[in-house]
């Protein structure tokens, strides 16, 4: 079971984790994107700490060893200083349309697993405060049957607000905080990818790809001033910086140095590419700027390239996928490790999954799952 691991933004106050419309706002607003078939928790803050939101697979949650894993997830809350926690079970995004029967069935089996891992910890884990779901569009209490029968009954409790319409949402709006938007496949993108030439990997390259990675964005806003019909005669040469990046980014050698540089970026000071992994998971000053956290500039950017990565490997032939594939094998590791940096576990882990999938001899694969599943945690910690 991998999991987001994420406290609040400094100085913030998570009001009415308590209501599910709330702490659905929260974790979109924390973890930078809309949760969806997934377990929320927030624990609340002990003294001198930070209020905390995690996220983890319903999928998981409901597989035969979803209660080890569950058990393993809570000890981390508690581990992170929450004395208490509200549960939340979200089911699709909380809002879409599901069966009643489904959604009951599910509430049930799930709730039952929070609730009896809740009761393990005994007096000196976090206690479990409230059990609820979201699902349907509605709100859901869990609720033990009459009888004395430890079977939880889900039980509608009214509509579930719109994101809009929550208090979470209007503190952002007031503090001039981005509102995470749900990501949507752009066709551009699409298009740029089957409309590379992608050049024959060169291992002795001595390209910087952190200058390209700014070449192919600053390429990418022009395409986009430029529509529609963008990749047409004078969009091609735009397309040969975007080229040229994936090009660098099949060379082994060069994806880790455009890891080290946005490790890096924001003036922080050098780092030994040789053990970059080891100082991350030992020194607590190296921090992710902004930019290269989830909803950052160069986060976003990195999200895009493999969105034209992914197009170009479709559309290639023999010889062009020997470039599309590595880069796009290496643009999905680079933003598995920003996210694991980031403590997003679940999203990392996603990454991985899809990794595998396409991937299933990568080498590469079994490393990182091990850091997002185990999980093993960068040094760093929000609170500290």
């Amino acid at each position: 079971m991998t999991t987001h691991i994420t406290p609040a933004d400094p100085g913030r106050h998570l009001g009415a984790a308590a209501d599910p419309a709330e702490l659905l706002a929260e974790a979109r607003l924390s973890l930078y994107e809309a949760p969806s078939d997934c377990l929320l928790l927030s624990g609340t803050a002990a003294p001198g700490r930070q209020p905390l939101i995690t996220r983890s697979s319903l999928h998981d949650l409901l597989a035969p060893c979803g209660g080890e894993n569950l058990r393993r997830h809570v000890r981390l809350v508690a581990e992170r200083g929450a004395e208490g926690m509200h549960a939340l079970i979200v089911i699709g995004d909380g809002r879409q349309s599901v069966l009643e029967p489904l959604v009951r069935e599910v509430l049930a089996r799930a709730g039952g697993l929070v609730a009896a891992t809740a009761a393990a910890l005994g007096p000196g884990g976090a206690q479990l405060l409230s059990l609820r779901g979201a699902a349907d569009g509605r709100r859901w209490e869990l609720r033990a049957a009459t009888g004395g029968d430890e079977e939880l009954l889900a039980v509608p409790a009214g509509p579930l607000r719109d994101f809009a319409a929550t208090q979470a949402a209007a503190r952002a709006v007031l503090a001039g905080r981005a509102i995470p938007q749900e990501a949507r496949p752009e066709p551009l993108l699409e298009e740029i990818g089957r409309a590379l030439h992608l050049p024959p990997p060169d291992l002795a390259s001595a390209a910087d790809p952190g200058l390209l990675l700014a070449e192919a964005g600053a390429a990418l806003r022009a395409l986009r001033r430029g529509r529609p019909g963008a990749v047409g005669a004078d969009g091609m040469t735009k397309c040969e910086h975007i080229a040229q990046l994936l090009a660098a980014l099949a060379v082994d050698r060069l994806h880790w140095e455009l890891l080290a540089q946005l490790v890096e970026h924001g003036g922080a000071p050098p780092i030994a590419r040789e053990t970059l992994l080891q100082e991350l998971v030992a020194d607590p000053t190296r921090r992710p700027h902004p930019d290269v956290c989830a909803g950052g500039r160069v986060y976003v950017l990195l999200e895009e390239m493999r969105c034209v990565a992914s197009a170009a490997l479709d559309a290639a032939g023999p010889a062009a996928r020997g470039t599309a594939r590595p880069a796009w094998r290496a643009l999905t590791a680079l933003l598995v490790l920003l996210a694991w940096w980031n403590h997003r576990f679940a999203t990392a882990g996603s990454l991985v999954d899809e990794l595998r999938h396409r991937e299933p001899d990568s080498t590469l694969a079994p490393l990182l799952s091990r850091m997002t599943d185990t999980p093993v945690f960068p040094a760093w910690w929000p609170s500290t």
